[in-house]
């Protein structure tokens, strides 16, 4: 019997081999090639992905979300741009800490959703209570507005002046819905009489029509909402005596970054206050 001769060759270092095994190590050097080949592509790609992001991050942070409520003459909406008090007072903060603002309007409880869920970093204005506390960082006060009993000017008999809330019960009272006016006069309003509309504006257009006897207002909103409507110039008298004093903060959420800025915005809102730039920018929206 014949048997085919089979050529051997070596491998180099002493070992015999014959054709298809030498195939098989040429299949294995060259599928061993490309997956080195692979990996070095991978990792370039996911250096790039990681380079790209990290620039993507330096930027974000760069950038501050903040969430208003519809609260003229603080926080408005005219001509498709968020304009105010409070967004004036926050374009100037962060142009000092070279810092891009981004604001937008939200019904209040939606705002302070964002804020706990932290979709926001910041809202400017805003009363500081045990329940926000719990999701929200505060700065030192950025402004103290009185909280005042107003009525009708041309209104008949005295002036609805008191000593204590309680001297305010035989009036019929306007409030505005989803406001409160602090914990002991919520509590007296539910032993009064009282008229709820959706807004300060409506309740004052109310008191000229004296279908109600006083309306509880903060100071600052009421100027604005005079100024901005003048067939209410010299139609109201307030009481002497304010039945609240709110103390407004810029609000922080405590899962965002700006947090670690609080030290250095608070530096800034005392320097605003030295100044003389608060005042002069609540002046711009409540006098003539």
């Amino acid at each position: 019997m014949i048997v085919p001769a089979v050529t051997c060759y070596g491998d180099g270092n002493g070992n015999t081999l014959i054709p298809h095994e030498m195939k098989k190590n040429r299949e294995n050097g060259i599928a061993m090639f490309l997956l080195k080949k692979s990996f070095l592509y991978l990792s370039a790609l996911f250096v790039c992905i990681f380079a790209i992001s990290a620039g993507l991050c330096a930027r974000e942070t760069n950038v501050v979300k903040l969430a208003a409520f519809n609260y003229p003459p603080f926080y408005y909406e005219k001509d498709n741009m968020v304009q105010g008090i409070a967004v004036e007072l926050v374009d100037e903060l962060f142009s000092r800490m070279n810092m891009k603002l981004e604001i937008k309007i939200y019904p209040l409880k939606r705002a302070l959703k964002n804020l706990k869920t932290g979709r926001h970093d910041a809202i400017m204005i805003l009363i500081k209570t045990p329940e926000r506390e719990q999701y929200l960082s505060y700065t030192s006060p950025v402004v103290t507005v009185r909280g005042l009993i107003w009525w009708a000017a041309d209104r008949k008999g005295a002036g609805i002046e008191f000593e204590r809330l309680e001297d305010l019960t035989p009036f019929r009272i306007g409030v505005t819905r989803g406001y409160s006016y602090g914990v002991e006069f919520d509590n007296l309003l539910k032993k009064m009489t009282v008229e709820v509309v959706n807004s300060n504006a409506s309740n004052f257009k109310k008191l000229l029509w004296h279908r109600i006897d006083a309306f509880p207002c903060n100071e600052i909103v009421a100027k604005g909402i005079f100024k901005n409507n003048k067939a209410f110039e010299g139609k109201f008298v307030h009481s002497k005596k304010a039945f609240i004093e709110w103390v407004l903060h810029m609000a922080i959420s405590k899962k965002s970054g700006l947090t670690d800025k609080i030290d250095e915005i608070n530096s800034i809102i005392d320097d605003f206050k030295k100044e003389g730039f608060i005042n002069n920018t609540v002046k711009k929206y409540t006098e003539d």
